[in-house]
């Protein structure tokens, strides 16, 4: 049989290397290189493992401590305090000698995780998760002081969710969801929601067909939309802000969306509006995400600018993320900031901000302020003089700002800072164990009172992570721990209609979430 060009050049190849291996004195590797190549052997069976014989433990004593000489130590037998010293160091290094000891001894029994973590802060944390809602159904069965909390939370207990749709079904808007309100009017049920990307939804319940829910979507601002509210004077208008340094104002009975305000920053850049209120007509607050404070009048011109506000403060160096004007008296605002404190403003009061970084700055009196370990998100003045407010310190607390005798004459009783100075002289009267640890992807959590309770009884709403709605009494009694199957996400955002007891909430997708 003739050998192909090929098999001859292999040969060649493997001699040449077997003589490579032989120059460089590896002769054992070249005879097994040789043998796998000529197929002519087969590898060497492994040796048996040998069988161990048994070990036998030998159980070591403990080995003793070597004596101290007091001889070599030049300690006087007659001198007893020296004695003393000595013995109590040897005391001391057998204790710790047994303490190293008992380290590796394993734990047995049930133990609590404060008697074994090696770090108290950590065990704060892992109860983070945790909301004092989780555990409604131990709390209601504890009887209620007041009869009115009572039949408060028997209503509550009623509440369905909507039925008609599935809340996949109800896309109020098409992005996240910042902010969402009820429209005031009882006899029908209109929800309004605004998103991450400037869109207003508006959702008309009682036309919805047997198809789809009757909503309405608009795009009218370009950024976050932070705020949406109806002013009682003018029924028929949605007054939006936004991230974009606007608040406009969309007619429902012309379909027309106006600009009526324009805020933009010293430099002429657009400052984001992080929230508004209104206090008539044509007057109304904003603070923006820069911690500034103006007070806007609609007649001024059309639309107004910042130049054109009535006036400009700094309130804060940071983000307000909220604010709230005191419903007896508004010339009282409640502040929230990124910079962990909740500040009360005396708007009568206007003076130098030494406080502040800026030059040259003006602002109203800072009559009372409480400091937070983390954020403060959203502070909120009920009727009865109460401000609640939570951050992501994890804890909702209720400050009562009315004594007895009225809430300026409690805020005279405060420690006086100095002028110009932020002293944090609050202290809170409830607290509340809460997870507000939303994340990126779910908005953040704002407790809301109820505007006008129809019932009379002062309660708040807010989300809780587990997917439902808590709501508490101005005493911190947990009144409602709202949650259905269909719930299948955090409705972050919510509120309460203004006078009924109606809940509306909705999520990071849009989906909304009504109880009636």
């Amino acid at each position: 049989m003739a050998i192909s060009e090929f098999e001859k050049q292999r040969q060649a190849n493997i001699a040449r290397n077997k003589e490579l291996l032989r120059q460089l004195n590896l002769t054992q590797l070249a005879n097994e290189f040789g043998k796998s190549e000529s197929g002519n052997s087969s590898p060497e069976p492994k040796p048996k493992p040998k069988t161990r014989k048994p070990t036998v433990k030998i159980e070591k004593e403990a080995p003793l401590p070597l004596r101290r000489s007091r001889r070599i130590a030049g300690v006087n037998l007659d001198d007893s305090e020296a004695v003393k010293v000595l013995d109590a160091l040897d005391e001391e290094k057998s204790k710790q000698e047994k303490l190293k000891e008992l380290e590796s001894v394993r734990l047995s029994d049930d133990l609590k995780l404060s008697e074994v973590i090696s770090d108290t802060k950590m065990l704060e944390k892992l109860g983070k998760s945790f909301s004092m809602g989780d555990f409604f159904e131990e709390i209601k069965n504890k009887p209620l002081a007041q009869k009115s909390d009572e039949q408060a939370r028997d209503e509550l207990d009623k509440l369905e969710l909507y039925e008609s749709f599935h809340p996949n079904q109800i896309m109020l808007t098409n992005s996240r969801m910042t902010t969402i309100e009820f429209h005031p009017s009882n006899n029908r049920k209109l929800v309004f929601g605004g998103d991450t990307n400037g869109m207003l939804g508006v959702w008309t319940v009682d036309d919805d067909s047997e198809d789809e829910p009757a909503i309405i979507r608009f795009t009218p601002h370009r950024k976050n939309i932070a705020r949406i509210c109806v002013r009682p004077e003018v029924l028929e208008e949605v007054v939006s802000s936004s991230y974009d340094g606007s608040i406009r104002t969309m007619d429902l009975t012309k379909n027309i969306s106006k600009c009526i305000v324009e805020y933009d920053d010293q430099w002429g850049d657009a400052s984001g509006i992080s929230d508004f209120k209104f206090i008539d007509k044509n007057i109304g607050y904003l603070t923006t995400l820069q911690g500034e404070f103006s007070i806007f009048d609609l007649r001024v011109s059309d639309p107004v600018r910042r130049d054109a506000c009535v006036a400009n403060y700094r309130l804060h160096d940071k983000k307000i993320g909220y604010f709230s004007v005191c419903p007896t008296d508004n010339k009282l605002i409640a502040s929230a900031s990124l910079d962990r404190t909740m500040r009360i403003w005396d708007l009568r009061n206007i003076h130098d901000q030494v406080w502040s970084g800026y030059e040259d700055v003006k602002g109203p009196q800072c009559v009372a302020a409480y400091g937070s370990r983390l954020s403060v998100s959203c502070t909120d003045w009920n009727r009865s003089g109460d401000i609640v407010c939570n951050g992501y310190d994890d804890s909702i607390r209720i400050f009562n700002m009315n004594k007895g005798d009225g809430i300026m004459n409690y805020l005279s009783t405060l420690a006086k800072p100095e002028t110009g100075d932020i002293n944090e002289n609050l202290t809170p009267d409830v607290t509340i164990k809460h997870n507000c640890q939303s994340g990126r992807w779910v908005s953040i959590l704002k407790s809301r009172w109820h505007e006008r309770p129809r019932d009379g009884v002062e309660k708040f709403v807010i989300a809780n992570m587990k997917k439902s709605l808590d709501v508490y009494s101005r005493e911190g009694t947990m009144l409602a721990h709202i949650n259905d199957e269909r719930m299948t996400s955090v409705p972050a955002v919510c509120c309460f209609h203004p006078t009924e007891n109606w809940i509306v909430g909705g999520n990071s997708s849009g989906k909304t979430f009504l109880l009636s």
